[in-house]
């Protein structure tokens, strides 16, 4: 009894996602020195598409698609890396990547991301728990009134 009531002292916001083999993962709110890193990722993904982010090109300033040294398409676009910073940020830093892209998949990163900006809220009534809607839409009213 004990031992549980400890395990409900605690001072961090977060809340467990599981991965494709059943492990718990707890996603933390996010730090205020980590906000800018946050915006960033919100104003340039939609969880909705990771899958077109990470497969997607890079394309030089004429509009052509690059290729690698061996004549294979170039999709380092950023996005991965992105990713996994946000997702280390999610994650408190308790995983290594090396870790993490063991059990990491797009839709178990969707989840983490639209977790980890539901609890970074602190709010009960967050447009966030529509789990489906764009992060535009839900970010729009809010950047409107910053804005005003």
């Amino acid at each position: 009894m004990e031992n549980e009531k400890n395990n409900d002292n605690v001072i961090g916001l977060y809340e467990v996602v599981r991965d494709r083999y059943g492990k718990k993962h707890k996603v933390y709110s996010a730090k205020l020195k980590d906000m800018q890193t946050v915006t960033h990722f919100t104003e340039r993904y939609n969880p909705d598409s990771f899958g077109l982010y990470l497969f997607s090109p890079v394309v030089d300033e004429d509009g052509e698609i690059e290729h690698d040294a061996e004549g294979n398409i170039n999709y380092d676009n950023g996005f991965r890396e992105d990713l996994m910073e946000i997702i280390d940020l999610a994650l408190d830093h308790r995983e290594s990547h090396k870790q993490i892209e063991e059990w990491l998949d797009l839709d178990v990163a969707r989840l983490i991301i639209i977790t980890f900006l539901r609890v970074s809220q602190f709010k009960k009534n967050n447009p966030l728990n529509a789990e489906r809607r764009r992060i535009g839409e839900i970010l729009s009213p809010v950047l409107s009134k910053t804005q005003a």
